[in-house]
């Protein structure tokens, strides 16, 4: 009977083993270009037969954190790589803590407190740390709480790792020579059955102009065929946020129910619908089409156009 309990023991305990020695670890980027496609690469060790890895991703932004996500292709020995879709030219929003309001909340004023005098001296890092830090997510109370609450409740329960690794003094330089919002990504592999079993640290890259990032075929084949998958419900519906169109096709929503992306087919759609009348009436002829920036429905632009009294979207809907 004691042999019988043991071998039971044994093998209920090998997948936790097997689970336990996977590691992952999303790669440093030195950049990911504006309007464009970049790549970003992951190491994996100790995954189990029939594993896959995705690359989560999402731009820093000061009310949106919910993040999207395209699967990894492998390349072998544990090496996988993944195109993101091209990012929108958007300025990340300068936010500075006003001290007085921070110290209203109990939660606030404890990290103000471990902060010290510096929280004075670098007041930008300091607002995005005490952000990052409490529950809240919103330092100075001026931020729309509708927003939030639909647009960040599963994104903020992923920490900074590499906010939280910096002094503020470091973050504070780093914030105030930024071109672009940059984008804050990470990796996670999932066994057989879809379970997690891995995540890696998050990491941050800049967006930039002048980044140059030189595809192969197979990576530029995938930039145009995205796959874009979602982790919450307001993503249904709406273009990916601060992302660009071009290239993305179907969509995976946060059940992993596929569909076709029926905001940027629709863009696609009604552009080729006037240049076909257009070229029927003799006005243009068409040699190419080249998608750069859609145009936003009223109830879908950007967060960060809208007015602090605009509707949004029920979750759901």
């Amino acid at each position: 009977m004691m042999k019988r309990l043991f071998a039971v023991a044994v093998v209920l305990l090998l997948p936790l083993a097997a689970a336990a020695q996977t590691r992952v670890q999303a790669e440093d980027a030195s950049c990911l270009p504006i309007k464009d496609n970049g790549l970003l690469l992951a190491q994996v060790s100790g995954e189990p037969g029939g594993s896959m890895v995705r690359l989560y991703f999402r731009r820093l932004h000061e009310e949106v954190e919910d993040f999207y996500y395209v699967d990894m292709t492998p390349t072998g020995n544990g090496r996988y790589w993944a195109v993101p879709p091209k990012a929108a030219d958007e300025i990340l929003d300068v936010k500075k803590l006003e001290r007085q309001l921070a110290e209203e909340r109990a939660d606030q004023e404890a990290v103000l407190a471990e902060l010290g005098d510096e929280a004075d001296d670098y007041p930008e890092a300091a607002w995005w740390v005490v952000k990052e830090r409490t529950d809240h997510r919103d330092p100075n109370d001026d931020l729309n709480s509708e927003i939030i609450e639909e647009r960040a409740q599963a994104g903020k329960q992923m920490r900074r790792d590499w906010m939280l690794a910096m002094t503020l003094s470091q973050l504070e330089t780093w914030l105030e020579q930024l071109e672009n919002e940059p984008t804050e990504y990470f990796a996670s592999v999932y066994d057989a059955s879809g379970r997690e079993i891995a995540r890696s640290p998050m990491q941050v890259v800049e967006v930039t102009e002048d980044c140059d990032v030189r595809l192969d075929a197979r990576q530029r084949g995938q930039a145009n065929n995205l796959v874009v998958g979602e982790t919450a419900p307001w993503e249904i519906g709406r273009n990916v946020f601060h992302w660009l169109c071009d290239g993305i096709v179907t969509r995976r929503d946060y059940q992993g129910i596929l569909r076709s992306d029926e905001i940027c087919r629709a863009c696609l759609v009604a552009w080729l619908d006037e240049a076909v009348v257009a070229a029927s009436s003799g006005l243009i002829g068409i040699t190419g089409i080249i998608i750069d920036r859609e145009p936003f429905p009223p109830d879908e632009r950007p967060v960060s156009e809208q007015e602090p009294g605009d509707a949004t979207v029920t979750p759901g809907s």
